[in-house]
């Protein structure tokens, strides 16, 4: 959301100059593109669209890294050769204070640095025994945090690249009183809040949001009991909370920030196999977008109304999403050798 914060001012600039007025609601869903690609390339894991909503970073299941030009989807740059027996890319953000570098997760344990302008990428963070399924950058671009597998959470400064902080995870030898200030299972979630560069969210396969704060030694202000999520399916918007479970039912959910409590439950149509999330986003007009394993969808659902406005559907699972222009356009891969191209209109 704090990505999203900045590209929103980005277009708001735009849209004045060129007097532009964005409609005030939504009521369908449109697929606007299919591309399939091979499938050496494993799947699609991570998709990010860059601030100016102008490219599409798309990280495959065998470690390739592509750019795609979001009006063409013509390729722009392979920064990152697909390979045979390569790690899935996992989750990727571009950089607010170098707005053509794009930092990438991986199965590996490696942040990757992917140049934009050069179409090239060098390795620049190995933490070695992790796997990283989740990083962010705070709003300022300042620092940025990666989780993963091996439970700790770490906050770098972006421009020396060197670990500020680590809030470690649960192990065998963690005492009673700060088992709670830990994760104890693989962290799949984390997000900065867009409006403080201190504080962050993380989820996974614990059952738990915890809201930390980076100023303080022991991190974790709240925990709040209840997300199963195994995704990129956690978003922030002011003081809400945006989670995708990856469970049967009730799976989408929003939590009030500061009162740590349950908001709201969406209502996810499924077809009987149950919901299944592994990605969430909120957009513009009151509606988010979730899609995951259970309906191989990504739908659009009205959180005012409880309605479906349509969905865009995969022959499987679906593993990552990535929105712009507030919904307006965005995008969907999974297990398919598809990308698929999707908008929310009126």
């Amino acid at each position: 959301m704090a990505r999203r914060r900045l590209e929103a001012a980005i277009h708001a600039g735009k849209d004045i100059e060129e007097g532009k007025d964005w409609p005030s609601h939504f009521d369908k869903v449109d697929l606007f593109k299919e591309l399939p690609f091979e499938k050496v390339r494993d799947g699609v894991y991570s998709l990010q669209f860059s601030f100016d909503s102008k490219v599409l970073a798309v990280g495959y299941g065998n470690g390739g890294v592509e750019f795609l030009d979001s009006t063409t989807y013509e390729t722009i740059h392979e920064c990152k050769a697909s390979r045979y027996g390569g790690l899935a890319i996992t989750s990727m953000k571009f950089n607010p204070k170098q707005q053509d570098v794009m930092f990438a997760g991986s199965s590996d344990g490696a942040v990757y640095a992917c140049y934009l302008d050069k179409g090239t990428y060098s390795e620049i963070i190995k933490e070695r025994g992790n796997e990283i399924n989740c990083l962010d950058f705070s709003a300022l671009g300042l620092t940025f945090a990666t989780a993963g597998k091996d439970l700790d959470i770490r906050i770098y400064d972006t421009k020396t690249l060197k670990v500020v902080k680590t809030y470690k995870g649960y192990h065998y030898d963690t005492p009673p009183d700060q088992q709670d200030r830990c994760h104890a299972a693989r962290i799949f979630a984390l997000k900065y809040h867009p409006d403080n560069d201190d504080i962050f969210v993380t989820a996974g396969w614990d059952n738990h949001l915890k809201i930390w704060d980076a100023r303080s030694s022991d991190g974790v202000k709240r925990t709040i009991a209840g997300p199963h999520v195994c995704g990129d399916s956690l978003d922030i918007d002011g003081y809400k909370i945006l989670t995708g479970s990856w469970c049967a039912k009730r799976s989408l959910q929003i939590y009030d920030y500061s009162e740590g409590k349950l908001e709201q439950n969406i209502t996810f149509p499924d077809t009987g196999q149950g919901e299944f999330l592994y990605c969430a986003q909120f957009c513009d007009n009151d509606v988010v977008l979730a899609g995951g394993s259970g309906t191989n969808s990504v739908q659009a659902i009205n959180t005012k109304t409880q309605k479906c406005l349509g969905a865009i559907k995969m022959e499987k699972p679906v593993q990552a999403m990535d929105s712009t222009l507030g919904g307006r356009l965005f995008a969907v891969g999974g297990a398919d050798n598809c990308l698929r191209i999707g908008k929310l209109a009126c």
